[in-house]
């Protein structure tokens, strides 16, 4: 079995990929959405981190985080967060998948992928390139036709700030910031 091992950079920004076990639709609903949004801020007040770009679709989300200096446990806040949604959402009646061996051996419930995926954000170009991927992931997997349409997502922020036009799909690039100007647009893509 190979041995992975995550990067880790003290005040990083990492691009971060969380997935529904088997892409379950657990968040078509807005009950399920609130959880995720309380499972958040519960985490996020326990440590804190800044969401640079956020996106919630159905199955899946993605972030960009900022952690605060000294700090690049990015792995600790994305397991609090399945816990506490995981527990919330089955006390809710929420439904969940077959547990695999594996998660019944370490007692997890089939509601999240084992893993999450990250990547470590190296200079303004890789930042622009998942902040613009984050943005259009809703058009990429067909739910609407632009970004400005989808609601769960911290696209409408950059918009208002001037980064985006209303109508942009992708096209074009975004200035580059550098390290101390990436604007704080939440934590949890509200």
């Amino acid at each position: 079995m190979p041995s992975y091992r995550r990067w880790r950079k003290d005040g990083g920004m990492f691009f971060l990929t969380v997935v529904t076990f088997e892409r379950a639709g657990h968040f078509n609903d807005a009950a399920s959405r609130e959880l995720l949004r309380a499972a958040m801020d519960k985490a996020f007040g326990e440590r804190p981190w800044r969401t640079v770009g956020f996106v919630l679709l159905p199955d899946h989300w993605h972030a960009l985080w900022h952690l605060p200096e000294g700090d690049s446990d990015y792995s600790w806040r994305i397991g609090r967060i399945k816990a506490l949604f995981t527990r919330a959402y089955l006390t809710a009646g929420g439904d969940h998948g077959q547990p695999t061996a594996s998660q019944r051996r370490n007692r997890r419930q089939a509601v999240w992928q084992p893993r999450f995926l990250e990547h470590t954000i190296r200079d303004a170009r890789d930042f622009w390139k998942h902040l613009n991927y984050i943005h259009i992931n809703p058009v990429k997997h067909g739910l609407v036709a632009r970004p400005a349409d989808w609601p769960w997502s911290t696209f409408h922020k950059w918009a208002k700030m001037g980064y985006y036009e209303v109508d942009w799909a992708g096209q074009g690039e975004l200035p580059g910031f550098t390290h101390y100007d990436w604007p704080d647009v939440g934590h949890a893509g509200s």
